[in-house]
């Protein structure tokens, strides 16, 4: 039991834990420095066909703290230097593979693949160093249609600040 004591005064006495001080920042302890919370998850709400090229315009916000994320372009706009963590899952429609890119101010940084005949879901998470004014989308890769399936809501699109610098 005291053992428990001191190992929790210790946990509690680190410069560098981090709280939630609220729902709109977090605060190192020790530290007078607040940073903005922003956080987005969306996803398709219904079968998607998305055109060549074409960026996919993931339509049910689940969560957009700080409003950066808007749904009629698909499209995240970083407003403050710093590192995300930016995260998409993908299931394609059976009746086609699906190629998506992970873009970052028109080059692609990532690509997902879904193939076809069955129904097949991948994911990835990129940690990026972000600019104010980046901006990162889903786009299809394929110079032809693709057919995204939403059989329990499976593509998802969404990303947060770890950190400003």
């Amino acid at each position: 039991m005291v053992l428990t004591g001191i190992l929790l005064s210790l946990m509690l006495s680190c410069s560098d834990s981090l709280y939630i001080n609220s729902v709109q920042t977090f605060q190192y302890f020790g530290q007078k420095e607040r940073i903005p919370a922003l956080a987005f998850t969306a996803l398709l709400s219904k079968d998607t066909t998305i055109a060549s090229l074409g960026i996919v315009k993931y339509d049910k916000v689940l969560t957009n703290v700080g409003g950066a994320y808007v749904p009629s372009t698909g499209t995240f706009t970083a407003p403050y230097k710093g590192i995300y963590t930016i995260s998409c899952s993908l299931m394609s429609h059976p009746s086609n593979s699906v190629h998506v890119d992970i873009m970052m101010n028109g080059k692609m940084q990532s690509v997902l693949f879904a193939a076809s005949g069955t129904y097949p879901q991948t994911g990835i998470t990129l940690h990026l160093l972000l600019n104010k004014e980046d901006k990162i989308w889903i786009q299809n890769e394929r110079r032809q249609i693709a057919k995204l399936d939403i059989s329990g809501k499976h593509n998802v699109f969404s990303g947060s600040l770890i950190t400003i610098l």
